[in-house]
């Protein structure tokens, strides 16, 4: 999770109350704080509260429990008439802006900021990659006319910030640290984006900016550009940087900025909320307090939420633009769970009190965990959500039995992994300079289709295993999963050869056990090998052991830990 630095005094500043108090209020926020040996406040933020990256983005929402504002804050949203042209720029396509009056930067907040910018890059941002962000000083820029396009790295010249001479962007790229870090993200056969105001150069995307525009104690406005690969995220971003900055402003004034690109138009930030209803009597029950309608409206504008009584059990819920969290109505009942203090809610104890043990297939699950490092083999975690092309191409799953993300992040979250065996080759690919690689995840998959009536998703637990050397083949993967399965007190039922699109014809093999477990096997193709740059053979197997728990599954022969 972010940890965020802050002086105490700017921290007193801007609560407007005691250190000890604003302290109190932030851990109410489930907010880590503690105070570091050189006196500065340490404050570690849930990943998902974005919004609260800056200091002025805790106050906000500490102002709402400390009942000094409540209710959606209010900003001054007109036109700044700034405008972005935007040409094809293949690589990082979505660019917004957005202008804030008024800031008047000093050195403490530069500090912030700087702090601020960075931990969105690392989180939303992706390292960059996804979205970046460049902060400028308005009164610095050229023209109120910015262009962004790609352009050859040898062609640009400019000062990039904080050095002394001009320089080309090659240059930059290779000499500078930015540049040798983030150089390759986006260039594309010698070219790469470049954000212009009038005819100069004031940032190349998501490298660095110009000197040209340098904020810097004493800048009293702000303007931001922020470019990524997708448009939400980019908007999400902007939206965020523009509300928190706009906390700071005297005026409390945001400039709309109009992008003309191939992809479309628009004019941001508009911040306008959204609308989510939410049924009293369900956030009672998740809570364990009975409470009305009016209450759980104004717990949520104490959150800084706008609430509207419907009527005894419905709350109408106005969602800031910057609260890109909120995303369910559960999300609504925790907000109000922290306007009442978690610290207040008491525990209820359970009307059955049962012993616990592990279910057939989760006992399965251990032992085999144990047996694979026995057998040499390294666990791997990877995220349940993944590329939709990954699954498709790597794993051979039919498109039509995806489970399909309806608003991703970005591409590598798409879909809900239906195999485990991308993910692995994936990560032989990085690692081949730690052959021979045995490595192995287990975990649920998901099924577009069948199972729960409701969801209609099938559940499955999985199991792969890959092992990549100079000369793995079919026989060192069968070896491994034959052992597996008698060492689990199980044996193989039936074993025949298969035809399967990630796997060698001739070399690859489905089996079933006695206790119902069922995979494939076999050595990958090396046209799916060179595709992704691995130089070794790779033997894979996949086994699905979800039949150990179904109605009727031969629980008891699953060794038990």
């Amino acid at each position: 999770m972010p940890v965020l630095r802050f002086k105490p005094g700017r921290v007193e500043e801007v609560f407007g109350v005691s250190l000890e108090k604003a302290l109190e209020v932030m851990e109410k926020l489930k907010i880590g704080v503690e105070v570091d040996e050189q006196g500065y406040v340490e404050a570690e933020i849930e990943v998902d509260r974005p919004d609260m990256y800056s200091l002025e983005g805790i106050a906000r929402q500490a102002k709402g429990l400390l009942g000094v504002e409540t209710g959606l804050p209010r900003y001054t949203v007109v036109e700044s008439g700034y405008r972005i042209e935007a040409g094809e720029v293949s690589s990082r396509p979505y660019i917004a802006g957005a202008v804030i009056w008024d800031v008047n930067v000093d050195e403490d907040f530069l500090e912030e900021l700087i702090q601020f910018q960075e931990k969105l890059h690392v989180s939303h941002g992706g390292r960059r990659r996804r979205v970046a962000i460049g902060i400028h000083d308005l009164d610095k820029l050229p023209s109120r006319s910015l262009r962004y396009e790609l352009a050859g790295v040898g062609e640009v010249r400019f000062r990039p910030l904080h050095r002394d001479k001009v320089m080309t962007l090659k240059e930059v790229l290779s000499e500078t640290s930015q540049g040798r870090e983030y150089g390759s993200i986006s260039l594309v056969d010698g070219r790469h984006p470049v954000l212009y105001s009038g005819g100069e150069v004031i940032s190349a995307p998501p490298v660095i900016n110009a000197d040209l525009t340098k904020v810097e104690p004493g800048t009293r406005h702000l303007f931001i550009d922020v470019t990524g690969t997708e448009l939400k995220p980019v908007l999400d971003v902007l939206s965020i940087l523009a509300a928190n900055l706009a906390e700071r402003s005297r005026s409390r004034r945001i400039g709309l900025v109009e992008v003309h690109a191939p992809w479309g138009r628009l004019s941001e930030p508009r911040l306008e909320p959204s609308r989510m209803e939410l049924e009293v009597r369900y956030a009672s029950r998740i809570i364990g307090v009975e409470m009305g309608a009016e209450e759980a409206a104004e717990a949520l504008r104490r959150m800084r939420f706008g609430a509207t009584v419907l009527d005894e059990s419905r709350v109408m819920a106005s969602v800031p633009r910057y609260r890109v969290d909120i995303l369910h109505p559960v999300d609504l009942v925790e907000e109000i769970a922290l306007a009442i203090g978690l610290d207040r809610l008491a525990p209820v104890k359970p009307r059955l009190m049962l012993r616990g043990q592990l279910l057939p297939v989760r006992a399965w699950e251990r032992e085999a965990r144990l047996i694979l490092v026995g057998h040499g083999f390294v666990e791997m975690y990877s995220y349940s959500l993944t590329s939709c092309r990954d699954q498709v191409e790597l794993a051979a799953v039919d498109q039509s039995r995806l489970v399909v993300i309806e608003n991703p992040v970005g591409e590598g979250s798409g879909c809900y992994r239906a195999s485990l065996l991308p993910q692995l080759l994936r990560a032989a690919a990085a690692n081949q300079h730690a052959v021979p690689l045995r490595v192995f995840e287990a975990g649920e998959v998901l099924l577009a289709g069948g199972g729960d009536p409701e969801r209609r998703v099938e559940h499955r637990r999985r199991l792969a295993l890959l092992y990549m050397a100079e000369k793995a083949g079919y026989e060192d993967i069968q070896a491994v999963v034959y052992s597996l399965l008698r060492l689990l007190g199980d044996e193989i039922a039936e074993v025949r050869p298969t035809s399967h699109p990630l796997l060698i014809e001739g070399r690859a093999a489905e089996l079933r056990s006695r206790d119902g477990v069922y995979g494939v096997m076999g050595e990958v193709r090396p046209e799916v090998l060179e595709k992704l740059g691995i130089v070794y053979p790779v033997a894979v197997a996949e086994l699905d052991y979800t039949g150990l728990a179904e109605p009727g599954g031969p629980g008891a022969a699953v060794p038990r830990p």
